[in-house]
C-alpha cells in the first residue's frame, strides 16, 4: 500500500485530536503546518483514505443508492483502528 506524506500528516493530525474533526478544522491544522491542500485535492485524498479503511466519515447516499464521501467544511471524518495501526507502524520505521 502506498501513502502520500500528506496522508500521514492528515492520519496524525487525527490521533492528535482523539476523536472526530472536521474536514474545516482538519485544513486549519494543515494550513497552520504549511500543507496547504487544493479543496478538491483534500477531498479525493479523504475519499482514498476512507477507501483504504483509515478514515470514517459522514457518507452522502445520491438517489440510485450510490455512496460518496461528503467533503464540505462541517464534515466530520475521525480515524479508524486500522488507520492508528498503519500511523504507529509507519512511525515505527
Amino acid at each position: 500500500m502506498v501513502l502520500k506524506y500528506t496522508w500521514l500528516k492528515i492520519l496524525e493530525l487525527m490521533k492528535k485530536r482523539g476523536s472526530k474533526i472536521t474536514v474545516r478544522d482538519l485544513r486549519s491544522d494543515l494550513d497552520e503546518r504549511g500543507f496547504r491542500i487544493d479543496p478538491k485535492e483534500l477531498g479525493e485524498d479523504l475519499g482514498k483514505l476512507r477507501e483504504l479503511g483509515l478514515i470514517e466519515s459522514d457518507l452522502l447516499v445520491t438517489a440510485d443508492g450510490t455512496e460518496t464521501i461528503l467533503v464540505d467544511d462541517y464534515t466530520t471524518i475521525g480515524i479508524t483502528p486500522a488507520g492508528l495501526r498503519k500511523l504507529s507502524a509507519i512511525v515505527k520505521i
